[in-house]
């Protein structure tokens, strides 16, 4: 299993995470109309360390997370859950930035948190 599927499953067997978005984790895009809160989640760059030999050691892809609620409170709610989940792995995360903003053409709050995940490969 990569470190995706290890994530998805560290990030929906999270207690404290599914209890605020349940099943609602979407890769690349959210479904249209869909129940709030719910976090979209992409891989935007994905550095690799070698050794001499050409073997890949080190990946460190970095993901963001895009929260979104209908208040700016639910959004860092979730965003505290999320982190809590991913600290929970045996990942090295680097928590690289952390930002709101609010979506104008849909009124929702989001909140975005890029995080770097060191692993082996």
């Amino acid at each position: 299993m990569g470190f995706q599927a290890d994530l998805y499953s560290a990030i929906t067997g999270h207690a404290g995470l599914t209890a605020l978005i349940g099943t609602r984790l979407y890769p690349n895009e959210a479904p249209q109309d869909p129940v709030l809160p719910f976090i979209v989640y992409y891989e935007f760059a994905t550095p690799r360390e070698q050794a001499l030999t050409g073997a890949i050691v080190v990946s460190k892809p970095r993901v963001q997370y895009s929260i979104y609620d209908e208040t700016y409170a639910g959004a860092l709610a979730v965003a505290d859950e999320l982190r809590a989940a991913l600290q929970a792995t045996s990942y090295l995360m680097v928590f690289e930035d952390e930002r709101g903003n609010n979506e104008m053409s849909s009124s929702l709050n989001r909140r975005d948190i890029d995080v770097r995940i060191v692993h082996a490969g």
